[in-house]
């Protein structure tokens, strides 16, 4: 009888089995590692480019406040010397220092939503892990709120005229004429300039010019800090910003010529766009509901011009031709008062005479609109976004 040989546990597979497994499981422990750490970093930067993409985004803001100020103090101060002599000035710098000096209805605001983000998220901390850099954003943060509760609180940043008063006398004036309107604004002007609270708006400009001035340099300085802390460099923060702002599909030609619609309250834009780079535009709009003398009611309105289109990069450039620029009125919302058929009749011809007069005297500036363009995926929608960051959607006219 054959006698059975005993079967040896093969220790040596043994071994090499769990030692395999241990391997495995070390590898797959260190390569979660690593991918936690590389998630971990990227979510860093990221966090710190948002932050520091606001904060030059608020500088900017603050720049273009200190041109504006710039110019208008100017004006303040040239209207200033003149306001014992405003007859003859121009209707439109008489028109201009009024609107530089009525106060908004609105406060002025900062985005906080990348602010709240910051805050909000716990992990935000952790992740930076650098406290400089955590401590230069919370000083910003703290320094953006006071700045515009200063611009909207202190009176060197008030102004003088209140925007009530101002839609009072727009009521009380009526619908006029732009010399009539320049005869109303002188006297009144001449009066304002010679009140305490005006000059004192006007001679504070310098005051509101080095307040910006300040805060410009501070933060711009504490965000190149920022930028050394966190190692970024500026091709990051281009990408982030390009990123961000790409949206839809790239502008062709193909995509965009036909029939455009775009619709601003009871205000419709239309654009035809042709393969010749001409296009044809058309707006369809009322005015508000007016009382004058001889008539009371809404003038609807038609005007229209052909141009020539180009597309540049991710933007849409239009050449308006104002030359070719008509005009159509329906004067069919309005009511004359009695016997003034005839002064409503002639006062519309004479209204539209001006209007296209006034627009074909802007064929010599070479005026261009420049807007960011691009698609959605039907082809159907476009958006623009205008130079001050205004963003309108026009939709595909069905022919």
């Amino acid at each position: 009888m054959e006698k059975k040989t005993k079967k040896r546990f093969d220790w040596g597979s043994f071994f090499v089995t769990v030692l395999g497994t241990a391997i495995g499981v070390a590898l797959t422990f260190v390569v979660s590692g690593i991918l936690e750490n590389r998630n971990k970093e990227q979510a860093q930067r990221l966090t710190a480019i948002m932050v520091i993409h606001d904060i030059d985004n608020s500088i900017d803001i603050l720049k273009k406040m200190k041109e504006e100020e710039e110019r208008n103090g100017e004006l303040l101060r040239f209207a200033l010397k003149q306001r014992d002599q405003l007859e003859g000035m121009p209707f439109d710098t008489l028109s201009r220092v009024l609107d530089i000096l009525i106060d908004s209805p609105s406060d002025f605001s900062f985005d906080t939503s990348k602010e709240k983000i910051f805050n909000s998220d716990l992990d935000t901390w952790q992740n930076l892990g650098n406290m400089a850099f955590l401590d230069n954003v919370q000083t910003f943060y703290h320094y953006r709120k006071g700045a515009q509760d200063a611009i909207n609180e202190s009176t060197v940043w008030e102004r003088p005229i209140p925007n009530e008063e101002y839609m009072q006398l727009i009521m009380d004036s009526g619908w006029v004429t732009q010399e009539e309107w320049a005869a109303i604004l002188q006297p009144l002007l001449e009066e304002k300039l010679h009140e305490n609270r005006v000059v004192y708006y006007i001679n504070v400009s310098s005051s509101r010019l080095d307040y910006l001035t300040q805060l410009i340099d501070y933060w711009t300085g504490l965000n190149d800090e920022n930028k050394f802390l966190m190692g970024l460099t500026d091709q990051e923060l281009e990408d982030y910003v390009n990123n961000i702002n790409k949206k839809g599909v790239s502008l062709t030609k193909s995509k965009l010529l036909g029939h455009w619609v775009l619709t601003i309250g009871e205000q419709t834009n239309e654009y035809n766009f042709h393969g010749d780079h001409r296009y044809d535009f058309s707006v369809d709009y009322a005015s508000s509901f007016r009382q004058m003398r001889f008539f009371s009611g809404r003038l609807k309105m038609t005007l229209s011009y052909s141009g020539e289109w180009d597309i540049q990069g991710d933007s849409l450039v239009l050449t308006p031709d104002y030359n070719t620029a008509d005009m159509t009125l329906d004067p069919s919302g309005m009511v004359p008062e009695e016997n003034m058929q005839d002064s409503l009749d002639a006062w519309v011809n004479w209204y539209r005479e001006q209007s296209i007069e006034r627009i074909k005297e802007m064929a010599d500036k070479g005026e261009k609109r420049t807007v960011k363009a691009s698609m959605d995926s039907s082809n159907d929608k476009m958006e623009w976004t205008e130079s001050d960051g205004v963003v309108r959607y026009l939709k595909r006219k069905e022919e």
